[in-house]
């Protein structure tokens, strides 16, 4: 075999696995490509995904804050065991308008009754609650002017105390609040009691 074929027969294999070669990394590059393509259709879609989460969240939150009931007029917590009970006085039984939330009063109940066989009407005031804590006054809507034109008061109590005021609520004509002084705890004069005549038109002629 002369050196002009062996020359050519080098030449035709040397460019057999220059192909095969080419080929070769040709494929691992598309398939490198394929991959790192995926991953990031991949990383694309859940981020996609974590923005249509997050998304969702926002309009809940957006819902839960419109189902939220706004206060114009707060409310102060309420001690754990405690209780919240609304009385409906007016201001003049309200101490004026002095009654604030964190005040201190007691709470009069009072009531009217009548004698038929003597004819006689009697009306009496018992003092049924001492130093109770105030945590508001008027309705959860009035705003700050209207508040001060209450027409209830909101109380913190026992539960043993809300019962009370509920049935007295029921059984007496209303109530009267005594403010006290912030510093005064003293309790231990509930119960007692003072009951008068009515005296009606007319009655003092007949005498």
């Amino acid at each position: 075999m002369n050196t002009k074929k062996i020359w050519l027969i080098s030449l035709v294999l040397g460019l057999m696995v220059a192909g095969v070669v080419y080929v070769s990394f040709l494929a691992k590059d598309k398939t490198s490509t394929s991959a790192s393509a995926t991953v990031s259709q991949e990383a694309q879609d859940k981020k996609e995904q974590k923005s249509t989460e997050e998304l969702e969240k926002e309009k809940q939150s957006e819902k839960d804050k419109a189902l939220e009931r706004e206060f114009a007029n707060p409310i102060i917590d309420v001690t754990n065991g405690k209780r919240a009970i609304s009385l409906r006085v007016n201001l003049e039984e309200g101490v004026s308008g002095y009654i604030a939330p964190n005040s201190k009063v007691d709470v009069i109940a009072y009531e009217t009754t009548k004698d038929e066989k003597k004819d006689k009407e009697y009306k009496s005031a018992v003092l049924v609650l001492e130093n109770v804590k105030v945590l508001t006054s008027g309705k959860s809507s009035d705003n700050k002017e209207a508040s001060l034109l209450y027409e209830t008061v909101t109380l913190e109590v026992t539960p043993e105390e809300g019962v009370v005021l509920s049935l007295a609520s029921k059984d007496k004509d209303g109530f009267y609040l005594m403010l006290r002084n912030s510093e005064d705890t003293k309790i231990g004069k509930a119960g007692i009691k003072q009951t008068r005549e009515v005296i009606k038109e007319g009655d003092s002629d007949k005498k």
